[in-house]
């Protein structure tokens, strides 16, 4: 199992994370560490501790022992520190209807990114036009409820209002779920080319690992809790060592016709 690297150099690094939920190990010893600008994914089945990281990492769930660095510094709990990392670290749920309230048009989801960021109100927009723009987003959209338009509109919408907070750091959670393929590589290659253009660092969490093998450069698998295999991606999948990372390619044979 790899070994958390230097923090200095890693926008997120994970060491001996434990965490439990009465008998169940959510997380059992969970290191690694995920290199700043990179793209990196994090598969598992269904159970296997990969939200429950994600969630973590966030700050959203308090860890019982280990320890987690953010851009080199220790992850702090409260709700200053929480407001405090939402500057540079950003979560698009699988869910979008997690980030986007129902009640309030898109525009005033969007406006609060502003208040939070203590930046005036027209450069707000005219950052959103143009994160709306590259998002293949008409301007109008902002007008709607989150009810009125569609999955794969949602989901982008989730996108623009995290890119809006400037972050170095995108965590998306199975972000295809629900999508049709052709949308789902669009979506895919949208994320590449923000995460280059604008330097970020993009955590993909999945548990399709056709996805992972397309996007990221390096990967870790988990299983009840732990990380089992992680390396770079071309090697992950194209010799795996551990029979649960087998397992699961064979589950997947447009990835195992990739190798």
């Amino acid at each position: 199992m790899p070994a958390a690297a230097d923090a200095m150099t890693d926008a997120i690094s994970i060491s001996q994370a434990q965490l439990r939920f009465g008998e169940t190990a959510a997380l059992d010893g969970v290191s690694l560490a995920i290199p700043n600008g990179s793209c990196f994914g994090i598969v598992g089945e269904s159970g296997s501790g990969k939200t429950t990281l994600m969630r973590a990492v966030l700050g959203l769930q308090k860890l019982d022992r280990g320890e987690i660095r953010i851009l080199g510094k220790p992850l702090l709990h409260g709700r200053a520190a929480l407001k405090e990392r939402a500057g540079f670290i950003q979560p698009i749920f699988q869910d979008p209807a997690a980030s986007l309230s129902p009640r309030s048009r898109i525009r005033t989801l969007m406006n609060e990114v502003g208040t939070v960021l203590r930046e005036p109100l027209a450069a707000t927009h005219e950052r959103l036009h143009v994160i709306l723009n590259r998002l293949g987003l008409p301007p109008g959209v902002v007008d709607k409820y989150p009810h009125e338009i569609s999955g794969g509109q949602a989901r982008r919408v989730a996108i623009a209002r995290a890119l809006l907070m400037k972050p170095s750091i995108l965590i998306a959670d199975e972000p295809t779920a629900g999508l049709d393929v052709s949308v789902q590589g669009d979506l895919l290659n949208l994320l590449q080319d923000i995460r280059r253009s604008q330097n970020i660092t993009l955590v993909i969490i999945s548990h399709n690992l056709a996805i992972v093998r397309l996007i990221a450069e390096n990967a870790a698998v988990m299983q009840a809790g732990k990380v089992v295999e992680a390396g770079e991606v071309g090697s992950l999948f194209g010799s795996p060592q551990d029979a649960y990372t087998r397992e699961l390619l064979a589950a997947w044979p447009s990835v195992s016709a990739a190798r």
